[in-house]
């Protein structure tokens, strides 16, 4: 996992309140933290995370669109949360994640100073961005994690390559990369002051054991007076106990860290409202910059870190510390966009459109950032130690002629220039083509709205056109009514977008019909053209009665009364269709009222039916036979066709005495047989409903048995035989059709089974007859349908075209009103 994920990780658990899992971040104050930029931690640093299941976000807007923020929700936390337990290693208490926050701003928080709040001073590498900057943060913080109150970071053990140190050993472990790549970790870390790799001397002058130092972690605990280092020239010269006087940490009110008996968390609860993440031309990555663990080429000009510039005379890849200054942390600049970061709404990252001096409306975003307002603002207010715990004091002057400047700019009407929503995801081919009327709507709860009726009619002509013309289908209809505006500006987005632009015109009875075009093909609607000619003949023929009746009048008195008939004519055809839309309105709601009494029928005589008794046994309730009588039924039927069966293989079915016969003596063996099997099971302590059960299998196991030995008699019949034999014949004359003669045997064989299987359900069918003749059981044929009396009944009946007087009369009452 990149060193960018696990540093993001874990500033969302420090910042994560004690009682959820969800954190309100930018993604440009997230790179403000790794030391990136907001585009690497929306195309790097959030697929990642996303990817490996660490978090889930969540855009934040205003109403009117505009985007506030993120919502990272921190899954491992919050499984640890749910899960209750109190070991488990992210169940921290609200103290815990207050020490793990000032703990990682003291590192490499980017700094803040609003002006209602408190000042949260820029960390030890705020000053340090681009490539490898996430990797360094997290080595120091994991080594800081290390670190006893004395500076010393605990080494690890073992052998260590040649050529490297137990410290880079030590830095590599912690990040989980080769030693090569920890040591270009540590060389980067010290080359900025923030460790040291000593080694202490012998009594002989010789090297002795090395150590890793964090002075800062010594600093902040009293103890820089401790440890012994060793300088170039050999002398060895404890730190100094007094304080850098460039130094923002350090605690002048002891260590418990409280101004007044208050204690203030600062930069907890911070949320940012607007933040442009602009880097400096001298810390953007270059196109051969080299990697994060790779090292990095000195830097040209002076290092700013509270120290003196190195010597003219001093080799450029080494920056040396002078003789007599303190072993002490080089603190980095602060990070300043735009003046002195003072904010007055208190949201971090707040750039300050006041300042700057850029040409046109570019503002100050893009301004060479002042690192000395704030580092000398903190300085002087004596700001307490966050590596220790004391309270962080408020800077002096940190509301100066910025916030005066952006109060003037707000007062004067400054515009705000807010980003356009995005189409919503799956409809951007259907949205397209009126993404400016889409743009126009601002609010979040609007645009819902919009998407959803657009989906919801997209749904309709995919069940109309199908799930792959439907989009196009669409697009074109919203396109055709933007062009439909001629260049008319829309005044309500949603109600037109809503109310014409996706509503379907059709003109005509067919669904794929939109304003006289099918929407599969983009013809012209046949439907819509024989209404048009339909039109077009009426007017022309009452245009000719009009001529032919009224001859030699003048064409203005022939145009008016075409007219005049013409509106007539076309009033009398919808009071007409007024009449049949009303008549076909009753006809359904009849239909509708017989519908619903039919199901009160059916429903009251389900009920009936499941109150009604056991047929057989009388239970209550039994829908008219139980279960155990079902079974004995079921056990009877099945007995009955496995004597049938034994009857027509055995006996002599154009006897009917000898029918009965072999009926009779069948039904007592097969009774007996199952009784037989039945006191097997009565030995066995089976209860009725288990013995009805076994009953019942075994009915049908006789059955099944029976059935096939008769149809193993029939399949050896003559009759059967001679039939197979004809078609084998059949179809080995037409051997010559195959390839050869054995494909044409394999076909032939084929056809002799099917004639074989289908003689035998022949021969199986006609002695089922025979029984069913002889026992006198042949089944009655229906009556025959009188055609001639239920034509004359049908004849009989009145029709509704055997009364247009009622029709014409109802017609003339409708033109009447219209």
């Amino acid at each position: 996992m990149p060193d960018s994920v696990r540093l993001a990780a874990v500033v969302l658990l420090a910042k994560a309140p004690a009682r959820s899992a969800v954190v309100r971040l930018r993604a440009g104050e997230m790179g403000r933290w790794l030391g990136f930029s907001e585009s690497y931690v929306d195309h790097k640093v959030l697929p990642a995370m996303r990817e490996a299941r660490v978090v889930e976000t969540e855009a934040q807007t205003e109403e009117s669109g505009r985007v506030t923020g993120l919502e990272w929700k921190l899954l491992p936390l919050l499984a640890a949360r749910e899960g209750g337990d109190p070991m488990h290693p992210l169940a921290l208490a609200r103290k815990d994640l207050a020490t793990l926050l000032r703990f990682c701003e003291a590192l490499f928080a980017p700094g803040w100073a609003p002006k209602d709040g408190p000042v949260t001073p820029p960390g030890l590498l705020a000053v340090r961005r681009g490539r490898g900057a996430a990797t360094d943060r997290l080595a120091l913080l994991l080594l800081a994690l290390q670190t006893r109150p004395d500076g010393r970071v605990r080494l690890v053990g073992g052998s260590v390559k040649e050529g490297r140190g137990r410290a880079d050993a030590t830095a590599a472990k912690a990040l989980g990369c080769s030693v090569s790549g920890g040591g270009k970790v540590v060389d980067r870390l010290e080359r900025l002051g923030l460790v040291e790799v000593v080694r202490g001397t012998t009594e002989g002058g010789q090297y002795g054991k090395g150590r890793l130092v964090v002075p800062a972690i010594a600093s902040a605990f009293g103890r820089g007076a401790q440890p012994q280092v060793v300088v170039e020239d050999g002398i060895e010269e404890p730190e100094s106990p007094e304080r850098c006087p460039s130094c923002a940490h350090g605690s002048p009110h002891g260590e418990d860290g409280a101004v007044d008996g208050v204690l203030v968390l600062s930069g907890e609860g911070w949320l940012q409202e607007s933040f442009d993440d602009v880097e400096p031309e001298d810390v953007q990555r270059p196109a051969a910059a080299p990697g994060d663990l790779e090292a990095e080429p000195a830097p040209e000009g002076p290092v700013i870190s509270g120290e003196e510039a190195p010597a003219a005379g001093v080799e450029p890849d080494v920056v040396e510390r002078p003789a007599g200054a303190p072993l002490h942390a080089l603190h980095a600049p602060v990070v300043s966009l735009s003046g002195s970061l003072s904010l007055d709404g208190g949201f971090s990252g707040e750039a300050d459109p006041g300042c700057g001096g850029l040409p046109e409306r570019a503002d100050a975003r893009e301004d060479e950032p002042d690192h000395n307002e704030v580092a000398a603002a903190a300085a002087g207010g004596g700001l307490g130690g966050p590596l220790r715990g004391e309270q962080q004091q408020e800077a002096a002057g940190r509301s100066g002629k910025s916030g005066s400047a952006k109060a003037s700019a707000r007062r004067a009407g400054t515009v705000v220039f807010v980003r356009p929503p995005s189409l919503p995801r799956g409809l951007e081919s259907v949205l397209a083509p009126v993404r400016p009327v889409w743009e126009r709507i601002v609010r979040p709860a609007a645009q819902r709205h919009v998407a959803v009726a657009v989906r919801v009619q997209l749904g309709v002509l995919r069940g109309v056109l199908g799930p792959n013309d439907a989009e196009e289908a669409l697009a074109e209809r919203l396109e055709r009514r933007l062009d439909q505006q001629m260049g008319r500006p829309v005044t309500d987005p949603v109600g037109w977008i809503l109310g014409r632009g996706l509503v379907q015109r059709a003109w005509c009875w067919s669904q794929l019909c939109d304003e006289g075009r099918r929407m599969d093909s983009g013809a012209d609607c046949p439907s819509c053209q024989v209404l048009i000619g339909d039109r077009r003949g009426l007017r022309a023929r009452i245009a000719a009665e009009t001529a032919r009746e009224l001859g030699g009048a003048a064409p203005q008195v022939l145009q008016a009364e075409t007219e005049k008939r013409l509106n007539a004519a076309v009033t009398y055809e919808a009071a007409v269709q007024a009449e049949r839309r009303e008549r076909v309105l009753v006809e359904q709601q009849a239909r509708a009222r017989v519908i619903e009494q039919r199901r009160a029928e059916y429903a009251a005589a389900e009920q009936e039916r499941l109150a009604a008794p056991c047929a057989d046994c009388g239970i209550p309730d039994a829908a008219g036979r139980c279960l155990l009588c079902t079974e004995r039924r079921a056990v009877d039927r099945l007995l009955a066709e496995a004597v049938d069966f034994a009857v027509m293989a055995r006996a002599d079915l154009a006897d009917p005495v000898a029918v009965a016969d072999a009926t009779k003596r069948c039904a007592a063996d097969t009774r007996t047989l199952l009784e037989r099997h039945l006191d097997v099971e009565r030995a066995a302590g089976v209860e009725e409903a288990g013995l009805l059960l076994a009953a019942r299998q075994i009915a049908g196991k006789l059955s099944d048995q029976r059935r096939e030995s008769l149809q193993g008699r029939l399949m050896r019949s003559q009759k059967a035989e001679l039939e197979a034999e004809r078609a084998y014949d059949a179809k080995m004359r037409a051997a010559h059709r195959y390839p050869n003669r054995a494909m044409a045997a394999a076909a032939a064989e084929r056809a002799a089974d099917e004639a074989l299987e289908r003689t035998v359900e022949f021969l199986f069918a006609g002695r089922a007859r025979q029984l069913r003749i002889a026992r006198s059981e042949q089944p009655a044929r229906p009556a025959a349908t009188n055609w001639a009396s239920r034509c004359a009944d049908l004849a009989a009946q009145d029709l509704a075209e055997d009364h247009p007087e009622r029709s014409g009369t109802r017609v003339a009452q409708a033109v009447s009103a219209a």
